[in-house]
């Protein structure tokens, strides 16, 4: 189901400096394909843009696929703010990261409840235990396929492009 913003937009949500700073890691982060494609990294889902797979799978120009990705960051946004209390005092680099993340993995993963492997990115964002949560970007440097994880940071797993995107995601969260 598509994430769709109501009437805010991305800037209203999380501040105009964080909004910029995730359209540019985003962006940045996925590329740009304005036709779909199957992308072969995760689910091998049809994809288009800026990594949507919640559009009509058409070709685009790149101003509507630069639209979609704001109206769609918004809606991850909103659900990013409205699940971890004490987001709108979070810094600008720490919302950013937080989006992200949501955007390339979904809400779901955003919200995890911790695990054996010690606590979500969400659940200590909450308890404010920074710079351990940005630290706990790279632990999801990896992907599953066929029911296996794969490490993305081993450049022969074929996925590092997720790794550097974690690495980038933890900068933004220690606000480098």
């Amino acid at each position: 189901m598509p994430f769709r913003p109501g009437k805010r937009n991305l800037a209203a949500i999380i501040g105009s400096a964080a909004a910029a700073g995730v359209v540019a890691l985003t962006s940045s982060s996925e590329g740009v394909r304005l036709t779909p494609y199957n992308d072969t990294i995760g689910a091998h889902v049809q994809t288009v843009c800026f990594g949507e797979t919640n559009v009509p799978m058409r070709p685009y120009t790149l101003a509507e696929c630069k639209q979609i990705l704001s109206t769609s960051l918004a809606g991850y946004a909103d659900s990013v703010r409205s699940s971890t209390p004490g987001f709108d005092d979070l810094t600008d680099g720490q919302k950013v990261a937080a989006v992200d993340y949501a955007y390339n993995r979904g809400v779901g993963a955003w919200r995890a409840a911790d695990s054996a492997d010690g606590p979500s990115i969400r659940t200590a964002y909450v308890a404010r235990d920074f710079p351990a949560a940005c630290d706990l970007y790279i632990k999801w440097a990896k992907v599953k396929r066929r029911g296996e994880w794969f490490d993305c940071s081993d450049r022969a797993n074929n996925c590092y492009g997720i790794y550097t995107r974690r690495l980038a995601e933890r900068a933004a969260c220690l606000g480098e």
